[in-house]
């Protein structure tokens, strides 16, 4: 049951992986775009800096559970590797707890942002009006798959203590 369950975490976390690369390959050709018209024929794409501002916070945000799961965040870890095998896991608990409490906090507070933002309708000022809520829930989303990474990382961590 509990393999099924990361083997899904890890399909999603992989497809919110490739929608951020894809988020990238948008913010690329649109702001490519927006350069070439801007200078070739002096019109620049409305909106185009609003829609990229946009999209950088699916690549962070959706792209955050992927990076974790494939171990491919930027650690330190000049002390972590004198420990013995106890002790990095003893830490990597620490480091998993820490991690939960910050990420909860943080969806919390932004799944409530996004709910008002998507309430009041809010518009982000600029040549283009586009909503506020997507990008919101695009943050709110990639916290919640990561909090279920740390979980599922957190209890392999417990599991393969005993």
């Amino acid at each position: 049951m509990v393999i099924r369950i990361v083997n899904v975490l890890t399909k999603f976390t992989k497809i919110f992986g490739v929608l951020a690369a894809f988020s990238i390959l948008l913010i690329m050709i649109m702001v490519s775009a927006d350069v070439f018209f801007r200078y070739v024929f002096n019109s620049p794409i409305m909106g185009a800096m609003e829609f990229s501002l946009m999209l950088m916070i699916a690549v962070v945000y959706l792209g955050l559970g992927y990076t974790e799961i494939s171990d491919r965040h930027i650690v330190i870890d000049i002390l972590y590797k004198k420990f013995n095998l106890k002790y990095q896991r003893i830490i990597s608990k620490i480091n998993c707890i820490i991690l939960l409490v910050i990420s909860t906090i943080l969806f919390w507070h932004s799944f409530a942002d996004f709910l008002y933002s998507f309430k009041i309708n809010e518009i982000l000022p600029g040549m283009a009006s586009f909503p506020k809520y997507p990008s919101k829930f695009c943050l709110s989303l990639g916290v919640l798959i990561y909090i279920f990474v740390i979980l599922s990382k957190l209890f392999s961590i417990r599991h393969n203590d005993e």
